[in-house]
């Protein structure tokens, strides 16, 4: 048998699962400077060692990569453009790169740099 690979298919898990781990990477970042004066060392470890070094680049690339390849795909596809395209433009606000850089946007609106 000669099963033929759907590419949009494929690209479409793989944003999935990179936009479900930035959220988790965002959930971990955000409990962390939420509650920083308390003593959550094991948060902290986790973060510095593993999360905020390696697999928050990765992530972060993959899943810019991945979303652009969506957006094109969407666009030449005939069904639900409006829908894939939104699919990605929030999985990519959904990365900490790009969350850091809107909140840094807003803290210089209101003058707090």
């Amino acid at each position: 048998m000669n099963k033929k690979i759907n590419i949009e298919k494929t690209v479409r898990n793989c944003l999935i699962f990179l936009t479900f781990v930035s959220l988790m990477i965002t959930i971990l970042n955000l409990t962390y400077a939420t509650y920083q004066n308390l003593d959550i060392e094991k948060i902290n470890h986790l973060l510095v060692s593993y999360v905020n070094t390696w697999l928050l680049w990765v992530d972060n690339i993959l899943l810019y990569v991945f979303a652009i390849a969506y957006i094109v795909l969407a666009l030449k596809s005939k069904k639900e453009r409006i829908l894939k395209v939104s699919f990605s433009f929030f999985s990519i606000l959904t990365t900490m790169i790009t969350l850091t850089f809107i909140i840094n946007i807003v803290a210089e609106l209101f003058g707090m740099f």
